[in-house]
């Protein structure tokens, strides 16, 4: 009996200890995150102390479905803002994560037009992507740095892309971080609304740091903002 309750409190005390490990990393995280904002757009390249590429990003469940996203470049009133169609989906373990190729592949179109052939995932990483356009152009963009917040009422999270750019036996090399943070726009609504999916709002950072992969004291070369709306297509 005595074997039999040591047991069970070692099992309770390590319960308690890998939530309480869960909530400091999440508070740490968060913390990061809220940082990068503060201090947009005077960031340097980011140092993720907790990335873990090995997951996904894993979104909200109101996130599920298809949707029309409106893109304004906060910066810039006068360019056009970018239209897309965005997926989102279960996986596996019933968690909502986004369909990368068909997604950046909208994403390309709205901004290359024809010039962009298609999108393909590395079949062994989610963190690998190659697309594919004209000419013989292609880029190589490879995830390095991932950070997120477990909350279901935002979704907030930061990721560092490399980016090897291919054209004409020519490469060049770049850094981008995309710092997202999204939120249901009117979640008062959310009981009274049953048909209808909520809009979804948020902000977008988006900063270029070049090619010298690594080094924390290089600062971001061009910053831009975006002010995103997501529009309720379908399931």
């Amino acid at each position: 009996m005595k074997i039999l309750l040591g047991l069970i409190l070692c099992l309770t005390f390590q319960v308690i200890f890998l939530e309480s490990s869960f909530a400091l990393v999440d508070s740490n995280v968060r913390e990061f995150l809220e940082n990068r904002v503060n201090k947009w757009p005077e960031i340097y390249l980011p140092n993720f102390k907790f990335s873990d590429t090995s997951k996904d990003l894993i979104y909200p469940k109101w996130f599920e479905g298809s949707w029309l996203v409106l893109s304004q470049d906060i910066s810039n009133d006068s360019q056009e803002p970018v239209i897309y169609k965005v997926n989102f989906f279960k996986n596996d373990s019933d968690l909502i994560v986004g369909n990368r190729a068909k997604n950046s592949e909208s994403i390309g179109k709205a901004i290359f037009g024809e010039t962009l052939i298609k999108v393909v995932n590395d079949p062994n990483s989610i963190n690998n992507q190659i697309t594919y356009l004209k000419d013989d152009f292609y880029i190589d963009s490879r995830i390095t740095g991932r950070n997120q917040i477990q909350d279901d009422k935002i979704f907030f999270a930061d990721e560092l892309v490399i980016q090897t750019v291919y054209k004409q036996g020519a490469a060049r090399v770049n850094q981008v971080e995309t710092i997202s943070k999204f939120q249901q726009c009117d979640s008062e609504q959310l009981e009274i609304i049953d048909s209808q999916k909520n809009d979804i709002c948020g902000l977008q950072y988006v900063a270029t740091y070049g090619s010298k992969v690594g080094d924390p004291s290089i600062h971001a070369i061009k910053t831009n903002k975006y002010k995103l709306t997501f529009k309720f297509i379908e399931n």
